[in-house]
């Protein structure tokens, strides 16, 4: 019996695709799990538009999602997930006997129906043989990304609405005259740490080390995409400059100095005003020279993330891109980054 509520993927198809798509799919029964390649192999649609597919079909809660986490060294299953953003990336695999490192590439992607959409289902042997001959590697989290299909800086970012009112207070109070400098300061360490706690892979706090203050130590428990550009496996430090004027090269080499001492790869500089226009230049230099990533946030990025919905991820991965590239102009100018 076909299904009208799987018509709203035909669009995606060529004429001919949706009829053995569907038929596909009315031989499955509900509590089967499908992975894109499976999928891909029984239909004749390609890889590509098969996680398409499968997205649109998530996003209409007819599918839900599902991470099985294999072993990047023996290939074990470790576990499933069903909230991305709460895998940590390291994990311990018994048949190993050791713990190991995951990355998007060792995260399958499954499918298992959420709503299920037939009143008659069978799961027929067509389906069963595909899934012995899938290709393991097109059902990766890293597929599924290069696909286009799944924006991990929303999946990972993604603050509530009582969040914003939150953090909107503590923007508006950073510019609220303070008693004492210590004061000043420390608004912004609160509104910085608060924010990036709201993502949902990040843990930050402030720590100190001898002989420096961390204003913001941020623990990274998962490696994605994003701040990955910069080599960021664990964890990096920001340092708050709540001053009426541009942080100085001296604020840059503070950081840059910590960093080395403390052996990260990436830092960044929040400050109230714009960084000078040599910033990108200056933190491209370190970058070449020591393989040191360090980026700027001012209070006009905040208040694009925090007041216009402006992606914190995606704007923190244009920035490193920018660094990278010692670009002369904004990547959003260019049409490549949103935020």
């Amino acid at each position: 019996m076909s299904c009208s509520r799987l018509s709203m993927v035909k669009q995606l198809m060529e004429p001919g695709q949706f009829s053995a798509f569907e038929q596909y799919f009315e031989s499955l029964s509900p509590n089967c799990k499908l992975s894109a390649s499976k999928v891909a192999i029984a239909t004749g649609i390609d890889f590509k538009l098969t996680h398409k597919i499968l997205q649109k079909l998530a996003d209409e809660k007819i599918f839900k999602l599902n991470y099985g986490l294999r072993c990047p060294v023996c290939g074990l299953l470790l576990d499933i997930q069903d909230d991305l953003p709460a895998i940590e990336k390291e994990q311990f695999c018994y048949q190993c006997e050791e713990a190991v490192e995951i990355t998007p590439d060792d995260i399958e992607v499954i499918y298992t129906f959420y709503n299920y959409p037939f009143a008659t289902g069978q799961q027929s042997k067509k389906e069963l043989e595909s899934s012995e001959s899938a290709a393991r590697s097109f059902d990766s989290l890293t597929q599924l990304i290069a696909s286009g299909t799944l924006d991990l800086n929303k999946a990972f970012f993604s603050p509530t609405d009582q969040e914003y009112q939150k953090l909107q207070s503590a923007y508006n109070n950073i510019f609220i005259k303070k008693d004492t400098t210590k004061e000043t300061g420390d608004s912004l360490e609160s509104l910085t740490a608060r924010l990036f706690s709201l993502c949902r892979h990040f843990r930050a706090e402030p720590v100190r080390i001898r002989p420096n203050q961390i204003d913001c130590y941020v623990r990274n428990t998962l490696f994605i995409p994003g701040v990955s550009q910069a080599s960021c496996k664990d964890s990096f430090i920001i340092e708050c400059k709540n001053e009426a004027q541009s942080p100085t090269a001296g604020y840059m080499n503070k950081l840059h100095s910590i960093l080395k001492i403390t052996g990260k790869q990436f830092g960044i500089i929040v400050s109230k005003c714009p960084a000078p226009r040599t910033f990108v230049t200056l933190s491209n230099k370190v970058f070449l020279n020591d393989k040191i990533i360090i980026i700027s946030l001012d209070a006009n990025d905040l208040k694009k993330i925090i007041f216009q919905d402006v992606n914190l991820l995606e704007c923190i991965s244009r920035k490193i891109d920018e660094i990278k590239l010692d670009s002369t102009k904004s990547l959003v100018e260019l049409g490549l980054y949103d935020a």
